[in-house]
Formats: C-alpha cells, structure tokens, sequence
C-alpha cells in the first residue's frame, strides 16, 4: 500500500471515530432527556450541594472568612467536578461496554471520549450559573474573559489525558473505580479549591504547581475574579502533562485493543 493510501486510510479511520464519539454522546444526552431530567438535575445539584457544605463549615463552622469567598469557591467547584466526574465515569467505559465491544469492532478510544462530549454539554450548564453567580457579586466581564475558551481547552486537555488513562488501566485492576474516587477524594484538597495557593509556604506552592488542576482553577480564577491574564507560562505544566497523558493512554488503548472484550 502507498504512503498517500495509508494517509487516507488513517484520515477515514480517525473522522469514523470521531463520528462514532459524537453519535454516541448526542445518543445518550437524548437518552436522559427522554428517560428523566435527574441527570441534568444532579450536574446542577452536585455542584451547589458541595458549595453549600463546604461554604458553611469554612466560612461559619471554621471562621475562615475572606472576602469574595462565594466566588472563589464555588468557581473552583464548578471547574473541579468537570474534571472528577469525567474521569471517574471514563474509568469504567471500557468495562461497561464490553459486551458491545465483543459484537463490533470499534477504536476502543471511542468509550471515555463520548463520555467526555457528554459531561463537557452538562459542564456548559453549571458553566452558565458560575456566569450568573458571578454578575450578581459584581464581577463584570472584561476583555480578557476572551481567554476563557483557551482555559477551558486545557481543561479538556487534562481531562482527555486523565480519562483515557483511567479507561485504559481500570479493565486490568478490579475495583479499580473504587480507588480512583479516593483519589480524586484527597486532590480535591490538594487542588487550591477551598484556599488560594499564594497563602502557602513557596515550597508547597512549587510542588502544587505539578497539580494540573490547581493551575486550571487559580489561573481560571484570576480571569474569573479579577479580569486579570492567566500566566500561560504556568499553564504549560498542565498542558505538558494532558498531552503526555492521552498520547500514551492512546497509544496504550491501541495496543490492547483486541484485549479488552475477552477482559471479565
């Protein structure tokens, strides 16, 4: 076969995929529409749930009042749970589709991306609230909300990373899910979400720097809170390590493509 063929022959190889991702994702979106809005419901709920439980014990319980603390806290939680609840779902993909795996021959890539699709148009919803939280604290949009969407790519950059790499690695270890939401459990406290990294020691602020998503929200935030640019040269850590991440995740998928339907 000629270099042009296989070029063209990997061109429609990845545009199926990439259909197959979005037909997927637009399946199971209508799905929940058409079976119950609780899905929706709780990507909206989850979010003001953890806000109220967390803003009560600091901002009451603790005393550990600061100004704008609403805001800051509630935007690290919308960007948080994009982030954890990917990732957590992603782990499982390729377990839960395994039966479908066995009857069709799908890029088994295809499973954590729709899923990706899925939470990113719900992440648009509580996205839009955070807007309106952050319009009634008086936080107007300026110029450089136009960055928005390029903070929001890294993200999903992480997330893509994270996500592959769950779903790659979650068919060989059992309850593998389980250990991923503890996990995800201790980063939540590790990731700037309750506190603003600037207050900590410059010894811990270095080693949080290697903590992609403490970046995203502080960077976020600065836009966010204070129409200030984010230090893209920050934000090359998480880029570095979401493209790290989903290249090898990728490439690991790949190679045990025929593997996964005979795992269970």
């Amino acid at each position: 076969m000629s270099a042009n063929a296989t070029s063209v022959s990997r061109v429609s190889s990845l545009a199926h995929a990439a259909h197959v991702v979005w037909y997927r994702a637009v399946a199971e979106l209508r799905a929940e529409a058409t079976r119950t809005y609780a899905g929706y419901l709780w990507w909206i709920l989850q979010p003001l749930l953890m806000f109220l439980v967390y803003y009560v014990a600091f901002n009451y319980v603790l005393k550990g009042r600061r100004e704008g603390f609403a805001v800051f806290l509630f935007s690290g939680i919308v960007l948080w749970q994009w982030f954890s609840v990917t990732v957590l779902r992603c782990s499982g993909s390729l377990i839960a589709s395994r039966a479908l795996m066995q009857q069709v021959s799908l890029h088994k890539s295809v499973f954590p991306l729709s899923i990706m699709v899925v939470n990113s148009v719900k992440f648009l919803v509580t996205l839009m609230i955070l807007f309106v939280v952050l319009a009634i604290a008086g936080h107007r949009p300026g110029v450089t909300w136009l960055v928005i969407p390029v903070l929001l790519l890294i993200e999903l950059l992480v997330i893509a990373g994270f996500g592959c790499f769950a779903a790659m690695l979650s068919p060989f270890i059992p309850d593998f899910k389980h250990i991923l939401a503890t996990i995800l459990h201790l980063a939540f406290f590790v990731s700037g979400i309750l506190y603003d990294l600037s207050i900590l020691p410059e010894h811990y602020q270095r080693v949080l720097r290697f903590n992609p998503m403490a970046v995203i929200i502080e960077q976020s935030r600065a836009v966010f809170m204070h129409n200030a640019m984010p230090d893209f040269s920050k934000l090359l850590i998480p880029i570095l390590i979401g493209s790290v991440m989903l290249a090898v995740s990728l490439l690991l998928i790949h190679r045990f493509d025929k593997l996964y339907p005979k795992i269970g």
